[in-house]
């Protein structure tokens, strides 16, 4: 199968990226409405905090899925080593950051917030995210520099006969 082009891999990820974006900004909207609605009831809950950074989390997560779409609609396109593409690595590189940032947050208050066994699962799962995303943030940072370096060869080979 092609990795770049129409019929290609990269169009394939690109319907799936536009799906998860519906899902998504589905979940923002409904997740606030569901905020707001039940604002008392959640206020009282122990994880409460938690639920509001989970909640936090989604905004830059919807960045980083429109960052990603653009990226892949290029290189359906079979544009790939340009400047755009490195400017939406970096903004999904902070994203990814942040929201490892966010899950490291609410690690920490859910270790000090509780003592509830039952929220052992729950603990090890906001500390694997939290790992996971702050793993593939530094990852593209990784990224983004080779991008960066081929960018400049290309331009340099374009430039010689």
């Amino acid at each position: 199968m092609k990795i770049l082009g129409k019929k290609s891999l990269s169009s394939v990820i690109t319907i799936f990226l536009k799906i998860l974006l519906i899902l998504c900004i589905a979940a923002i909207i409904s997740g606030a409405y569901i905020i707001v609605k039940n604002i008392d009831l959640l206020a009282s809950l122990t994880i409460f905090k938690t639920l509001l950074l989970i909640y936090l989390s989604s905004i830059p997560a919807l960045i980083l899925i429109i960052q990603f779409l653009k990226i892949f609609e290029n290189l359906r396109e079979e544009k790939v080593f340009i400047e755009s593409n490195i400017k939406k690595l970096k903004i999904s590189y902070i994203t990814s950051i942040i929201i490892g940032i966010i899950f490291m947050i609410n690690s920490i208050i859910l270790f000090f917030q509780t003592t509830d066994p039952n929220i052992l699962v729950y603990r090890i799962l906001t500390s694997t995210v939290t790992l996971v995303f702050l793993i593939f943030g530094i990852g593209l940072v990784v990224l983004t520099e080779i991008y960066k370096k081929a960018l400049k060869f290309k331009e340099e080979n374009d430039l010689t006969i």
